[in-house]
């Protein structure tokens, strides 16, 4: 039986193929047989779980290096396509009781230099907390029955904000959140509203309560803030990363090492 591939076959471009000895494929149209590249890497697939393992465990790029002897530069790619595959591998439509909330990401005050901190003054960016700051804003979703999707956002307000909560969650939801003014029109939008007012201290109101998606967002800036300072251009991939992780915590390593390595099989860039 023909199966279908994101696949390309290199002869003829067909998309449909027969699975045959070996681990190889062959074309349904020419006939041609061949063993495809895992996302076009050159290497062994047994060495590629090597380091999809290290990968897993936490090991810097440069641990790696030393323990696999493969260059610091197919490292680097092999785990940014890591990355950018736990990017697609999302959670689907949220529903139930899930929690909305946003964070800011970028270096503290207190660990930034005398030169960038007189380059933000001079620029008329000097770094805040809170709404108003020139750092990043991270938008996130959180179900409670464990998942967390976030996303890079451009800046706060309802107009951002909406779009990704109707896309992502279930109407008819539960929907927690403080009392930020871009969720005000969430009751309008389908949704059974429930607020917690952190201006007055006010954490828990019964079941009504956004602690869990403030618990993943103390994990991420601690995993951030361990990295030593990450480009703002790769902060998505960062934050895929880390959410993929938080998301599939429970897994045991060897699970994790194979869910990645079927992403890998499966994509085509």
């Amino acid at each position: 039986m023909a199966v279908m591939s994101s696949k390309k076959c290199i002869r003829c471009q067909n998309r449909k193929f027969y699975k045959v000895r070996r681990g190889k494929l062959r074309c349904k149209k020419c006939g041609y047989e061949f063993k495809p590249k895992i996302a076009g890497l050159r290497i062994k697939r047994v060495l590629l779980k090597q380091i999809i393992y290290w990968f897993v465990l936490g090991h810097s790029i440069r641990a790696i290096v030393e323990q696999t002897k493969i260059s610091h530069y197919l490292i680097l790619k092999i785990i940014n396509l890591l990355r950018r595959i736990m990017l697609r591998d999302v959670p689907g439509i949220f529903s139930g009781t899930v929690e909305v909330d946003e964070t800011y990401l970028g270096g503290q005050k207190k660990n930034k230099t005398k030169k960038q901190l007189l380059k933000e003054k001079l620029a008329g960016k000097e770094s805040k907390r809170g709404h108003g700051t020139n750092k990043q804003p991270v938008f996130g979703i959180l179900c409670r029955s464990g998942k967390v999707f976030a996303r890079l956002v451009e800046d706060v307000e309802a107009k951002d904000l909406m779009p990704i909560i109707k896309k992502k969650v279930k109407s008819g939801s539960r929907v927690c959140s403080d009392t930020w003014r871009a969720y005000t029109g969430l009751a309008v939008k389908g949704y059974v509203h429930r607020t917690v007012e952190h201006k007055e201290k006010e954490y828990v109101q019964g079941k009504n309560h956004i602690n869990g998606l403030e618990g993943f967002w103390g994990y991420l800036k601690r995993k951030l803030a361990a990295k030593g300072g990450i480009q703002r251009k790769y902060l998505y991939l960062f934050l895929a990363e880390y959410v993929w992780r938080y998301n599939y915590r429970s897994l045991i390593i060897k699970q994790k090492v194979d869910r990645l390595m079927k992403l890998l099989e499966d994509f085509s860039g």
